[in-house]
């Protein structure tokens, strides 16, 4: 059972447990100062051991090389396609996309429910929290609150590895992010687990409407964002201004202080059970509830209406055209780029407002193949993305995901843990700069140094036909990547990999390695 302390990393180095192979010097510095030049970055000297961020992650195909010996070329729809709505691309998902196609697999991905996931739930069948209620949670793990912790990040990380669910976990994702919690506040530990499975999980392919209405009512959500305090006479406002700022209407939604506090006014009484055999459960104390009318942006809702006030304001949030507008920009955001294109926002906007918040509907229109193959632009992985993506390509094995989630920790990516309720940025500016983290935990992973992982390089290259001559860089890149690196960049592995076989067996480890710390590979 998982005891780890989470109110901060584990002081076991991550992957110390297992000493990394030492490379000779010379080899050492090749490797160094070709992903660091590569990245557009200095050699690391002592600043980077001191562990600060380096440089700038470069786009892909900043710099040019001659052209590179290719294998099979995928479908380019369908490749963008896959690395959009996976948590990165894998020869296996692919194959499954492929005789589909590009409409079919998306839509079989939509309809989640179809797709038997019985592999990653037979995994997570010791995870015993999961179906728990609260209350059952802090009946068995009261004295040990590091165990459900432990098991709903180690469980998302799973899922987001092994899941043939790819596009519902994404999205599970961006809700966790948009209504987040940070784990770590107080009894969240026995809470959140009952929101992420009954909340987020529930709703993640359903309707905005009713994903806040079951927000809104989520025990965890109501002790995290002091709704649980929320009484007459006592206005606690916390939950009111985030509700409008990072749930619905957003910052700029036209709203006002005066505003803030007449939806505070609206939710008082709604809270919920303490340690009394229903923790976490919703409950509208009418007693504790403001009786006298109101006004919300312009709604008057009247005097007496007791728990239908607060229903009323989630209400005119769900359908207001700001929310539409915020959750819409969101979501393209998060699929196509950092910047992605006004019309397509404004037609996804569109589809929110004629479908009352449907999300697949939504989803349809960002991924339509004219949309996603010729409108969505690079992004940085986020770590989180970063480290799936390269399990998943490797086929990784993972039998002990708490050394893995040492990793997340460093790089500041581990799930339920961003300490205010905006949740992990989707920004380069927020993640450009911590290249050395990332360098790590990959060389760490491909060189077998984290316990508890396992994966056969060498199958996998000789799988692709890197072991016959000159094709070991073009394998590895249709192994990571489906065979869209930079062709610069698959001239560089076979060099590296040509250079250092001949007297080094570890020769396939470190080109992965170094693949998969290219510009190419840390982009999508």
């Amino acid at each position: 059972m998982q005891t780890t302390d989470f109110t901060s990393p584990n002081s076991t180095t991550p992957g110390s447990s297992t000493p990394c192979r030492q490379l000779d010097s010379s080899r050492r510095d090749f490797l160094r100062l070709w992903a660091a030049s590569a990245l557009g970055v200095g050699a690391m000297g002592a600043g980077a051991r001191a562990g600060r961020p380096l440089g700038r992650l470069v786009r892909p195909g900043e710099f040019d090389r001659p052209p590179a010996r290719r294998l099979e070329v995928l479908d380019p729809a369908l490749l963008t396609l896959v690395n959009r709505i996976t948590f990165g691309y894998s020869r296996d998902t692919y194959n499954e996309a492929e005789p589909l196609g590009y409409d079919a697999f998306l839509e079989s991905q939509l309809a989640y429910e179809g797709i038997d996931d019985s592999d990653i739930e037979a995994r997570l069948s010791g995870y015993d929290t999961l179906t728990m209620s609260s209350q059952q949670i802090y009946d068995t793990y009261s004295m040990q609150s590091s165990v459900p912790m432990a098991q709903l990040v180690d469980s998302t990380l799973l899922r987001a590895v092994y899941s043939k669910r790819q596009l519902f976990e994404r999205m599970v994702e961006f809700w966790s992010d948009h209504f987040n919690m940070n784990l770590q506040s107080d009894v969240l530990a026995f809470l959140k687990t009952a929101d992420d499975r009954d909340v987020i999980r529930r709703h993640a392919l359903g309707t905005f409407p009713e994903l806040l209405n079951a927000s809104a009512r989520s025990g965890a959500m109501l002790f995290y964002l002091d709704n649980y305090a929320n009484v007459v006479g006592h206005a606690q406002e916390n939950y009111a201004r985030e509700l409008m700022e990072l749930h619905t209407v957003g910052v700029d939604g036209g709203y006002t202080q005066q505003d803030v506090e007449e939806v505070a006014r609206c939710l008082t009484g709604w809270t919920l059970y303490g340690f009394g055999g229903q923790l976490g459960e919703f409950i509208f104390y009418r007693d504790n509830h403001d009786v006298d009318e109101k006004t919300v942006l312009g709604v008057y809702i009247p005097a007496l209406g007791g728990e239908i006030d607060g229903q009323t304001v989630l209400d005119s949030l769900a359908y207001h055209p700001n929310t539409a507008r915020f959750i819409a920009h969101k979501l393209c955001v998060r699929f196509l780029g950092y910047d992605p294109p006004e019309d397509i926002v404004q037609s996804t906007t569109s589809t929110y407002l004629a479908t009352g918040g449907d999300i697949k509907e939504m989803l349809r229109v960002i991924l339509q193949p004219e949309v996603l193959l010729h409108l969505s632009t690079p992004k940085l992985k986020r770590p989180f993305h970063l480290m799936t993506s390269l399990l998943r390509a490797t086929q990784a094995d993972i039998t002990l995901p708490r050394f893995v989630r040492d990793y997340l920790f460093t790089m500041g990516h581990t799930p339920f843990f961003w300490p205010t309720p905006d949740g992990y940025p989707d920004s380069l500016a927020a993640w450009g700069s911590g290249v050395l983290p990332r360098w790590q935990f990959v060389s760490d992973l491909l060189d077998g140094s984290i316990p508890g992982v396992s994966m056969s390089l060498h199958a996998l290259l000789k799988s692709e036909g890197g072991t016959d001559p000159g094709m070991a860089g073009a394998a590895i890149d249709q192994i990571l990547t489906g065979g869209s690196l930079p062709a610069a960049e698959v001239v560089k592995l076979q060099q590296l990999y040509e250079d250092v076989s001949a007297t080094n067996p570890p020769a396939v480890a470190d080109t992965f390695g170094v693949g998969a710390s290219l510009p190419g590979y840390q982009w999508y």
